[in-house]
């Protein structure tokens, strides 16, 4: 069984698993090619993971040059990743846009001037990971106060360990946790939790099954590490499916009036 703090240094990408994503991977340059300049338009930030992805940083893309098949981004803010960038055989740079994400592999880099300073600079990829699951709809859930969910386990020795992380986003299939990075080898993937405590706002606690299906490390804009933990629902009834997606239905209605200016 592969373990929390193993897949958490190495991240498994799902650009890599053509024979579970291949309908998501798109081949197409001009296709490719509009969404890297939404990438560039929107200024989103992306995670570049350097090799097999122990070391990674936040970068944004700065341009493409179509003429010269070339993407550039910004360099990491400590001198020490920018060398490390450069010596990489292989960067892998992940996203998300409108909750798609984005995989793409962009080979070696190489420092080139950009209006006036060094930027990292890569070859156009050939193929690009486009994941977007449409039979559950994602969403981000509120940050203060944030949702929070309890997960607990039984070890052998009758020990009882417990955890309580607040929630990144839920959907009917299963939701997103965030906790200290220190807890990474606290898990495995393809876990089962039973009976955790979820809670939701005007359905007071649900009692789910989840199971662990992804755990990754990401790096906040301040810099921070944070630990994500990807769980999916299990054997869920029918009732408490229909409280989840009433919520959800409710926090999409409050996001469109913000939107809107009418809230």
């Amino acid at each position: 069984m592969t373990t929390a703090s193993e897949e958490t240094s190495v991240p498994v990408f799902e650009i890599d698993q053509p024979e579970n994503y291949g309908q998501y991977i798109l081949s197409n340059p001009l296709e490719i090619l509009r969404h890297l300049r939404t990438l560039q338009e929107q200024r989103n930030f992306v995670t570049l993971y350097l090799d097999a992805g122990r070391d990674f940083f936040l970068s944004t893309v700065l341009a493409i040059d179509e003429a010269h098949q070339q993407i550039f981004l910004d360099v990491p803010g400590r001198p020490e990743q920018f060398q490390q960038a450069l010596s990489a055989q292989q960067t892998t740079l992940s996203t998300m846009v409108d909750r798609v994400k984005i995989q793409l592999r962009l080979g070696v880099l190489q420092s080139l001037p950009l209006d006036g300073r060094p930027v990292l600079a890569g070859s156009l990829p050939e193929r690009m990971l486009r994941l977007q699951r449409r039979e559950f709809f994602r969403i981000e859930t509120p940050r203060l106060p944030p949702l929070r969910c309890k997960l607990a386990r039984q070890h052998a020795d009758g020990r009882a360990e417990a955890f309580e992380f607040p929630l990144y986003d839920i959907s009917g299939g299963g939701l997103c946790l965030t906790g200290p990075i220190g807890h990474a080898e606290k898990f495995s993937l393809g876990e089962l939790f039973a009976d955790c405590r979820l809670e939701i706002p005007g359905e007071s606690i649900l009692s789910v099954n989840l199971r662990v299906r992804e755990i990754s490390r990401v790096e906040t804009v301040s810099g921070e590490q944070q630990l994500r933990l990807g769980c999916e629902f299990v054997n869920l009834p029918g009732t408490r499916l229909t409280l989840i997606e009433r919520y959800i239905t409710r926090l999409e209605r409050e996001r469109k009036a913000k939107e809107n200016g009418l809230s």
